[in-house]
């Protein structure tokens, strides 16, 4: 398996969800927590919690796509939002302010088998 991982902001961050975490040395990652959400429909947003580091919300473009409308990071916290266009997978990370391997990631996709576009689905990890 070919392991991606981007650089914004000085945090590390997997590009794509991967059976093995992509982090940067020293950095210790947990299990990914994934959840089947009901999609919101199209045009409709959604907003999830993201560990320790804030909230991301989504905005259902298509049956296969999602944008990311918004991401606060909580106090003490920063954002960076990976991708920010239409994607069939956006990813946000956060990051504790003076703490950098400290980060909590986030990742979402639909469904595209069974009715496509009916399910969301959410990949939350934490790291230390």
């Amino acid at each position: 398996m070919l392991a991606i991982a981007v650089v914004l902001g000085g945090m590390t961050i997997a590009a794509t969800p991967a059976a093995a975490s992509t982090t940067a040395p020293g950095i210790t990652c947990g299990p990914k927590n994934i959840t089947n959400n009901p999609a919101p429909g199209h045009g409709n947003q959604a907003t999830f919690t993201v560990g320790n580091g804030g909230t991301v919300t989504l905005v259902q473009e298509s049956n296969t796509t999602l944008r990311v409308t918004d991401a606060k990071a909580k106090s003490g916290w920063k954002v960076n939002v990976a991708t920010s266009q239409t994607s069939t997978h956006p990813h946000v990370g956060f990051q504790r302010i003076g703490m950098p391997n400290d980060q909590e990631r986030f990742w979402a996709h639909m469904n595209t088998t069974g009715t496509p576009g009916t399910e969301l689905t959410t990949i939350i990890e934490s790291c230390t």
